[in-house]
């Protein structure tokens, strides 16, 4: 059997995010450092979204996004606020990051199949800081390369393309662009509760025996 290559997007499949655990914890920054809320309200409405992309795209750093954000609050020492911020939520990251039940169970199972694991993710955080999430949640040990198209300067679906010479890939994602994408470069396609992928699967648990499967059916 030839080395199976699992690229896995990140958030949404091992973890996700507790927005509203994230809210109030971020609520409690701004209220200490004396920013309205409305304002943060207006701002993660109107200006947020395009820094965020220019982020995910590479063209900003995260440093950067969050400098700009606190600077379109009309804040003046916006470049202390941001290196506060960022530590703050680095601090509290396991507070609103969350595993989902069986993440650690399952990525074990998989490295000791010999399955290599390349996670990959549209972020506005650089492999390194994301490699920092990962250690923080202690799963960074299952992954033999981490990607963000930060560092990448490339988003999915064209993401998929620096991958598309590697041999026996499958792809896990949950989102339709992401899922069409892969399939687009060449990689048989398992989605998390999504059917446009080649294989769907309603839980991670599963994982493991549908790759086993994939090998034999389709000579992987």
């Amino acid at each position: 059997m030839r080395k199976i290559i699992l690229l896995s997007d990140v958030i949404g499949i091992w973890m996700y995010n507790d927005r509203k655990v994230y809210k109030r914890l971020t609520d409690t920054f701004f209220e200490k450092n004396n920013i309205k809320l409305e304002l943060v309200e207006k701002v993660d409405k109107e200006i947020f979204p395009k820094l965020a992309k220019k982020g995910r795209e590479g063209k900003l750093t995260y440093r950067e996004v969050i400098e700009n954000y606190f600077k379109a609050m009309n804040c003046k020492n916006y470049k202390k606020l941001a290196k506060e911020y960022i530590t703050f939520e680095f601090r509290n990251l396991r507070k609103y990051i969350k595993l989902y039940k069986y993440s650690k169970q399952i990525l074990s199972l998989l490295k000791k199949s010999g399955i290599r694991i390349i996670g990959i993710r549209d972020s506005v955080y650089s492999i390194k800081e994301m490699k920092r999430i990962l250690k923080i949640l202690k799963i960074e040990n299952y992954f033999d390369k981490v990607y963000t198209s930060n560092s990448l300067k490339v988003e999915k679906p064209k993401l998929f393309k620096l991958f598309k010479d590697k041999k026996t890939k499958i792809f896990l994602g949950h989102d339709d662009d992401e899922l069409l994408g892969a399939k687009k470069y060449g990689f048989v396609t398992i989605g998390l509760k999504n059917r446009k992928a080649d294989y769907y699967i309603s839980s991670i648990k599963v994982l493991p025996r549908v790759i086993k499967w994939l090998t034999k059916k389709r000579s992987l």
